[in-house]
């Protein structure tokens, strides 16, 4: 049986609409004692690159005048669930090269749109490869620890080296996002171990058949039972490497995707050596004295759990005792702080019965989909972050080294010919040296400029006539609400916070962001990790 956070937990989720406000709120009228003048509630709302962050009218709490409205916005500041931990993308080989395409001038100034809080969309969370990613611009795909010809093992990681994002100038990158976001976060993923690391000696994915079937495939290559230790202290090598450029990582993910059936970057890992390299690179870390997150999962959401499926791989049970009693389910879970998830198959609310049921953050750390509506709702379903993958190409779609098919013996430079992926969020035209960005940043800016790592979301009503919500709780005891507004006419708005309420009116197709001060409030439940 699925054990919630608390029991009051899943009463205020049932019963949401009549908490934090009173019955007149719920029915279009002021409550009472609200005809003072309160905070002051300030707001920016975006339609698009046309309307970016544009201000709106200042409004107070308590100046409520009562009357109709088009939706209504209730949430509980006693009602906590998840911090907030950030919005960005991924540094990938295929990005990154193609951001320095740009003169330095024009590529500063994308960053700058990209992640300035201030003068930009204040993006703040990004990810990191560990080695080559699944999608890199210049072959050959590479781990942190190649070995030399001649030398077939490294258990003392002498080869260890991060010279190769030096050169393709990953680390460049991250100065200059460090440069316009200082409160800027990382966090890291490998796609496979390297490949002496492996059974078949092999950093590409190699594939074939599942027994009896023809269409069905499993991934070859495994992680050597031997291999576990040093796997973990590879991850910690590159901890510290990066920290010695400046940048902290703060957290890494278990490993991208395992047990994934391509033959790009992939490598499988069982379930029993998952929870035993949990337990090593905790206990790695410590031994280094560094305070890394560690992510366990980082694939979709069904494959952390479906019952209804055979296909799912249920890595839930990293959670459960080892059949062999050498591990239990209670020392995996002290060693993962969160739980990762991709969106490409399964149903989304996985990530809120994951947090119910284990108390672990949950982080979306890949993710194609642009629209600031599915922030909201993956925000809504207990998601502290959202990371999108892959999201700079040039205006032919790149040169990229990725590919859908089970063929070990791939041809990656016909692959690189034929493979675009075109529309992302920027577009760097290698013609002109100059860049676009999609609409969609604007709205996603309407988050990540106005949010802050530790803010918490309060457990807030449901999209009401078209308009939708979250609302957080800041570290300095205010208030940020992200409304989304998608009639094709204005919205008139109220929102209501404990005792506090005001109304305001939301842009026809926007996202609108209110910030404003609140009173002291003594959480009843939830969760701050």
């Amino acid at each position: 049986m699925r054990r919630t956070i608390t029991a009051i937990a899943a009463v205020t989720v049932m019963t949401l609409p009549l908490i934090g406000a009173s019955p007149s709120a719920q029915t279009g009228r002021a409550p009472s004692g609200s005809t003072g003048h309160g905070q002051v509630v300030t707001g920016t709302y975006s339609t698009g690159g046309a309307q970016a962050w544009q201000p709106l009218p200042i409004v107070r709490t308590g100046a409520d005048p009562g009357g109709s409205v088009d939706a209504t916005v209730v949430a509980d500041p006693t009602a906590l669930r998840q911090k907030y931990t950030g919005i960005g993308f991924s540094l990938d080989e295929t990005s990154v090269s193609n951001l320095w395409k740009l003169t330095p001038t024009e590529r500063a100034a994308a960053i700058r749109l990209l992640v300035d809080p201030k003068h930009g969309a204040g993006l703040d969370r990004f990810r990191l490869t560990i080695g080559s990613p699944d999608l890199i611009e210049h072959l050959p795909f590479w781990s942190e620890d190649d070995l030399p010809a001649g030398v077939t093992e490294d258990f003392g990681l002498k080869h260890f080296s991060v010279q190769r994002d030096l050169d393709l100038h990953i680390i460049d990158t991250i100065k200059l996002i460090q440069h316009y976001n200082p409160r800027a976060t990382f966090f890291a993923s490998a796609w496979s171990a390297p490949a002496w690391m492996k059974t078949n000696n092999r950093f590409l994915g190699e594939v074939a058949l599942k027994p009896g079937s023809s269409t069905d495939y499993y991934q070859v290559g495994k992680l050597r039972d031997d291999c576990i230790e040093v796997f973990a202290r590879y991850y910690v090598k590159f901890v510290q490497a990066y920290a010695r450029h400046g940048i902290r990582v703060d957290a890494l993910t278990l490993l991208n995707e395992p047990g994934m059936d391509v033959v790009y970057p992939a490598m499988d890992i069982s379930i029993a050596q998952q929870q035993k390299l949990a337990l090593a690179i905790k206990r790695e870390m410590r031994a280094a004295r560094l305070d890394t997150q560690l992510y366990v999962h980082d694939f979709n959401f069904w494959d952390w759990h479906d019952p209804n499926s055979t296909a799912t791989k249920n890595y839930y049970r990293i959670f459960q005792d080892a059949p062999d009693g050498s591990v239990t389910g209670a020392q995996v879970r002290k060693a993962a702080d969160a739980i990762a998830f991709h969106p490409y198959w399964g149903d989304p609310s996985v990530m809120r019965d994951a947090y119910e049921e284990f108390g672990k953050p949950v982080q979306l750390t890949e993710t194609s989909d642009l629209s600031p509506s599915t922030v909201l709702n993956d925000f809504r379903l207990d998601a502290g972050s959202y990371i999108l993958w892959a999201q700079t190409t040039d205006q032919d779609g790149g040169t990229l080294h990725w590919t859908p098919a089970r063929d070990n013996n791939i041809d990656w430079d016909q692959v690189a010919a034929t493979t675009k992926w075109t529309n992302r969020l920027v577009t760097v035209n290698t013609e002109t040296k100059k860049f676009t960005v999609r609409d969609e940043l604007y709205g996603l800016g309407q988050f990540a400029k106005y949010l802050s790592p530790g803010d918490v979301r309060l457990e807030s009503s449901a999209t009401e006539h078209g308009v939708s919500n979250v609302v957080y709780r800041t570290r300095d005891g205010g208030y940020v609400t992200v409304l989304g507004n998608g009639n094709a006419t204005d919205s008139k708005v109220r929102v209501v916070v404990g005792g506090q309420s005001f109304v305001t009116t939301v842009p026809a197709g926007s996202f609108a962001t209110y910030r404003w001060q609140g009173r002291a409030a003594t959480a009843a439940h939830g969760t701050t990790s």
